[in-house]
């Protein structure tokens, strides 16, 4: 009854009619409902407002998590297979995708390890799939060697990877940003791979269909860097507000289901055919090829938004971030007059839009939930430095004002 009335009093706050109060508690409340009603009428018709909620004059959203946002971006990507084991924080995005897999068509398939989730994923993909698979940083580390095997034999796979602090087990059921340089430099060898960070639903929504594509187009790895703030978060999602997808057709020109065909894939070195090699020149045709994927995809990426910028953009000082970081980072940085200036995708890196995102800025303070600033580190390569940094590593995320005041102290 206490509950009941607090309920009543924040909905006159808020704006809710009382009808709507009423026939939530109604179908919510089993046990006494009737001097529940009239407790919650009590709190709605005696509380003093101070500061009152105006309505929104705005189309009513529906409610996602990021996870639920990644999910629908697959499915709108022609997604076929869905592989994982349970790991927080990617285990919501397994739940999903299972509950919808009948009205979509899809296989969600959960395995007895990360390593057979990888390597049956690259199955998939061998026989023309579109496959993605989900996990946390412990559950990536096993998928490595997987991941190099997708590099050398061009079999397409998308790696939602939950990020949680580590390391080890760390604390398993708390966020962070700490696995963007074991992203980039995942898997033995050299070869390319796409990896981007989503910041909201929108962008859970957009970068998974995104990643899905360019896995296909280009036949590599992609990586969607995401972390608890995002897979669990519950967000207003506009859809109206994504740019359009399409589903990208595989770039493989045939599949081992086509009649009289066969398909060589190989994690040795092998030729254009899939023949295995250690013929020296050969292997360094080979490697030319996979690593000029990277080229042909930083000039592909030219056409997307993979620099977001927002706060105040006359401002000669900026708040750098990414991932689930950038909507504190703008509330933050509108209440201050700053410039907020958040790449969303990190490999290959989109050095040009980066720098013409910080023209003008003299001073750049990175917020990052690690403990070593990985994302300031990373632009340090392309030649761009941190003058400032705001590292916060207790597995919390930030709070607007808490981050105000740290802004403040390095400004």
């Amino acid at each position: 009854m206490r509950n009941t009335c607090v309920i009543g009093a924040f909905s006159k706050v808020a704006g809710i009619e009382w009808s709507i109060v009423e026939g939530v508690l109604k179908k919510e409340i089993s046990k006494d409902i009737e001097i529940n009603i009239k407790v919650a009428r009590r709190g709605y018709d005696e509380v003093k407002t101070i500061t009152a909620i105006k309505p929104v004059n705005r189309l009513a959203l529906p409610l996602l998590t990021g996870s639920e946002a990644m999910g629908l971006g697959f499915l709108k990507a022609g997604l076929n297979t869905y592989i994982a084991y349970p790991m927080t924080p990617a285990s919501p995005l397994l739940h999903f995708l299972a509950k919808e897999a009948e009205d979509f068509s899809i296989k969600v398939i959960h395995p007895e390890s990360e390593i057979a989730v990888m390597l049956m994923a690259l199955g998939f993909s061998y026989c023309g799939e579109s496959v993605a698979v989900g996990t946390s940083g412990g559950g990536f580390c096993l998928m490595t060697e997987g991941l190099s095997f997708s590099g050398m034999a061009g079999l397409p796979v998308v790696i939602v990877l939950g990020q949680r602090p580590g390391p080890s087990t760390g604390l398993p059921t708390y966020t962070s940003q700490t696995e963007l340089n074991f992203a980039l430099s995942a898997g033995q060898g050299e070869f390319a791979r796409f990896v981007s960070a989503p910041t909201d639903a929108e962008d859970s929504y957009y970068w998974a269909a995104v990643s899905l594509n360019i896995s296909k187009k280009f036949r590599i790895p992609s990586i969607l860097l995401t972390d608890k703030t995002i897979c669990e978060g519950l967000f207003n999602f506009d859809i109206d507000s994504v740019r359009e997808i399409k589903e990208e057709i595989s770039s493989a020109p045939v599949f081992p289901s086509a009649k009289g065909t066969v398909v060589k894939i190989n994690s040795y070195e092998h030729d254009e055919n899939g023949i295995t090699t250690e013929d020296p020149v050969k292997t360094v045709q080979m490697q030319d090829k996979r690593l000029l994927n990277t080229e042909s995809l930083a000039r592909e990426l030219e056409k997307y938004e993979t620099v977001k910028c927002g706060g105040n953009n006359k401002s000669d000082t900026a708040i750098l971030c990414w991932g689930s970081n950038r909507p504190v980072c703008e509330e933050a940085g509108k209440r201050l007059g700053l410039k907020v200036v958040c790449p969303m995708v990190l490999s290959p890196f989109p050095v040009n839009a980066f720098k013409a995102a910080l023209k003008d800025v003299k001073k750049i303070i990175s917020v990052e939930n690690n403990a070593t600033g990985q994302l300031g580190s990373l632009i340090k390569s392309y030649g761009v430095k941190v003058d400032r940094e705001i590292l916060k590593y207790d597995g919390r995320p930030f709070s607007v004002d808490e981050l105000e005041e740290k802004i403040k102290s390095k400004l």
